[in-house]
């Protein structure tokens, strides 16, 4: 559908491959259960979400990027394979050279979060079938945690993707992307219609106490979806 137009997302599509975290139906281009009530988006969705994350992080240095509901791994890997090294390439040429990823940065981690310990856990299993090497190498970091309340210590981020829908703007979790830095997230509530969205963080006011000032960010609409909701837990 002329979803893909950067050859940085059309490489890790095809390098990541979907059999490894999908059970049955791979490749079918639709929403497919893991477990968990939860599903893995289509793979139309992964590349919507790629091509609108990718001039976020183009050449930047040492980018952090936050997988919040990873699911059973694919996306948290096509973001850990975007940001590692290619040492065959490095090899290959001869040569030593920082932007020997797919992304074109010099360095980059990866950090996946997940409310249910079962999909953590898959995701884990799930990595160590072909792309076990980015949590050996310390390029991807898997937890258990809450959607809601993100990563803070090891904010702020390049870029934060949400694999669920929030029934509201999460205020704690996007103060965690770095100036300049974006969020893609499906925003509704289950009765209601969804909406993609980017969110991009144009300033960080100086506020001693935390408080989300509204004007620090923009925000734009994308497409219209359908996700599972983003649960609210304490889980940490």
């Amino acid at each position: 559908a002329g979803i893909v137009k950067t050859p940085a997302v059309q490489r890790v599509l095809e390098q990541v491959d979907r059999a490894n975290y999908v059970p049955a139906n791979s490749y079918m281009d639709a929403p497919q259960a893991i477990g968990a009530g939860q599903t893995i988006s289509a793979p139309h969705m992964h590349a919507h979400v790629l091509e609108e994350i990718y001039p976020a992080l183009e050449g930047k240095q040492n980018v952090k990027l936050l997988d919040v509901g990873c699911g059973s791994g694919y996306l948290t890997a096509a973001l850990g394979r975007w940001v590692h090294s290619d040492q065959q390439c490095s090899d290959d040429n001869n040569q030593d050279d920082n932007h020997n990823n797919i992304l074109g940065v010099t360095s980059g981690k990866v950090f996946g979060i997940d409310v249910h310990q079962q999909l953590v856990d898959l995701t884990r299993r799930n990595m160590q079938q072909q792309d076990g090497d980015l949590l050996r190498d310390g390029i991807v970091k898997i937890a258990l945690r809450d959607g809601w309340k993100g990563w803070p210590e090891e904010a702020p981020f390049d870029a934060i993707h949400v694999g669920a829908a929030a029934d509201s703007v999460p205020y704690q979790l996007v103060q965690q992307l770095k100036v300049d830095g974006v969020m893609i997230i499906p925003i509704g509530l289950q009765s209601e219609a969804q909406t993609l969205y980017k969110i991009h963080r144009i300033h960080k006011t100086n506020d001693d106490e935390g408080k989300f000032h509204p004007e620090d960010f923009e925000m734009t609409t994308l497409l219209g979806v359908r996700y599972v909701p983003l649960v609210h837990t304490d889980t940490n």
